[in-house]
């Protein structure tokens, strides 16, 4: 996987010389954005799965400035940390926000039926105002709940392939040399 992931990110050195970020260099360029470490993966990983959740916004591209800014900050890896957030994309923003409103909903306790029987666009404005509070709550569980299981899983999934490969090794050592002959 770290073969993998290190074929698709771009070089550090040319990201140096790209006009756009010579400003940011000494920032964007450092060894601890780019190093494909577990403990920098992993915990792009899960928090790449948080910021996933934040609701998405028209106008600024939220997620993939987040991601940059967190990951420059606690320097986690900044293509994982890229591409988990593409979690969150067109296809699933609906079930996503929906998702959120509900469970926001059900830990404030309030019903979202009266509000949901009469949503037309001409009260659009007026739901959103009742909403937004559901929406924040539930996106900041859910996305702490898929960050902590991000978490565990990226853990388990380190460690089982280490172990795969320590395996392989081992019996590729012991292997009789006939049989390569």
């Amino acid at each position: 996987m770290r073969r993998w992931l290190k074929t698709i990110t771009p070089e550090r050195h040319r990201l140096e010389k790209h006009w756009c970020l010579r400003p940011f260099g000494g920032l964007v360029v450092d060894r601890g954005c780019w190093a494909f470490r577990r403990i920098s993966v992993i915990r792009a990983f899960s928090l790449g799965l948080l910021i996933a959740f934040v609701p998405p916004t028209p106008f600024l591209p939220l997620h993939l400035t987040l991601c940059v800014v967190f990951g420059l900050i606690f320097r986690l890896n900044i293509p994982v940390m890229a591409a988990t957030v593409f979690v969150s994309n067109p296809v699933t923003w609906f079930p996503q926000i929906f998702g959120s409103i509900w469970v926001g909903a059900k830990l404030m306790g309030l019903n979202l039926m009266p509000i949901l029987q009469h949503v037309s666009q001409a009260s659009l404005r007026t739901d959103l105002r009742q909403l937004w509070q559901p929406l924040l709550l539930g996106a900041f569980v859910l996305g702490i709940t898929a960050a902590a299981c991000g978490y565990v899983i990226g853990q388990f999934v380190w460690r089982a392939r280490v172990v795969y490969l320590m395996r392989r090794r081992r019996l590729r050592a012991t292997a009789p040399k006939a049989a390569f002959d």
